[in-house]
């Protein structure tokens, strides 16, 4: 039996997550999260005294409408996901989207606001810098596409030593601890899988490829649709609802095939294995709560 330490998986890894939004997505939006985000990529950009009260107005009037909400455990569906049919999936999936994509539009129109309020220079900096976050993003995903089989073959490696329980020593992000492990597809935390489990999951993983490629070029395709538009003085709560419209059904739709994959692999653990997965997943709910108290 080997000990696979990659990021566990719930029931709840079903919901669409990032596919629904170009934002941090979780329960209630997680609202403050992105505000910080968007006050981080402000600096260095010279604000004068006046745009720094207009905007501090702008974030405080977004913050008392939208407050934080009590902490929610993940949404999940009153179903039992493991023979749960395509139809209630979908169905759970099309629900979901609809009451994340209900309460954006509020974050949408704050960074639209605060970014009306700066100036054309300003506004080319900022531009300029998302231009550049983009490339980054798109070269290193070239780059995890087209490592040689050689480095693949190596982290494979590792990650079997980690399995021995040997200390997993990878320089880069990616190749540190559960982050990586995560984007690696197998999210089974501290589940003992038999050498079968491994190669059936390794298929499963492998299979997958084409079609999460393609879903994930539509999310991008979405958030940068998001961008521009929050960028423009087209901006409104018409456009935004046209624009959440056009690509609903195929969001909607890779959600589905993201639930369908999660459920593939979720049918490779035995019911005890099952069952762990869960206990875990509630072992870390009270936690969260003692954390929330």
């Amino acid at each position: 039996m080997k000990k696979l330490l990659i990021a566990s998986a719930t029931v709840a890894a079903i919901s669409l997550g990032g596919l629904a939004l170009a934002q941090p997505a979780g329960p209630g939006m997680r609202h403050h999260e992105p505000v910080k985000e968007i006050v981080k990529h402000l600096r260095g950009l010279s604000l004068s005294d006046t745009q720094r009260e207009e905007i501090k107005t702008l974030v405080s009037a977004f913050k008392d409408a939208n407050p934080r909400p009590e902490y929610q455990d993940s949404e999940k569906p009153d179903f039992d996901f493991e023979t749960a049919s395509e139809a209630q999936v979908s169905a759970f999936i099309e629900t979901q989207f609809e009451e994340r994509e209900s309460k954006q539009f509020a974050l949408a129109q704050l960074r639209h606001n605060i970014f009306n309020v700066l100036s054309e220079e300003q506004q080319s900096k900022v531009l300029a810098r998302e231009e550049s976050r983009k490339e980054k993003r798109e070269a290193q995903g070239d780059k995890r596409r087209n490592a040689p089989n050689e480095q693949k073959s190596q982290f494979a490696k590792r990650m079997d030593a980690e399995g021995k329980g040997k200390k997993f020593r990878g320089h880069s992000k990616g190749e540190r601890g559960g982050r990586g492990h995560q984007h690696n597809g197998m999210p089974f935390k501290g589940i003992d899988l038999t050498d079968d489990q491994l190669a059936n999951l390794a298929k499963l993983r492998k299979s997958f490829k084409d079609t999460s490629k393609a879903n994930s070029e539509i999310l991008q395709s979405f958030k940068d649709a998001q961008r521009t538009l929050i960028r423009s003085s087209s901006f409104s709560q018409d456009t935004w609802n046209a624009l959440v419209a056009e690509y609903k059904d195929d969001l909607v739709s890779a959600g589905v095939e993201k639930a369908k994959q999660r459920q593939a692999m979720l049918a490779v653990l035995t019911p005890a294995q099952q069952a762990e997965l869960k206990a875990q997943r509630e072992d870390g709910r009270k936690l969260r709560e003692l954390l929330r108290s």
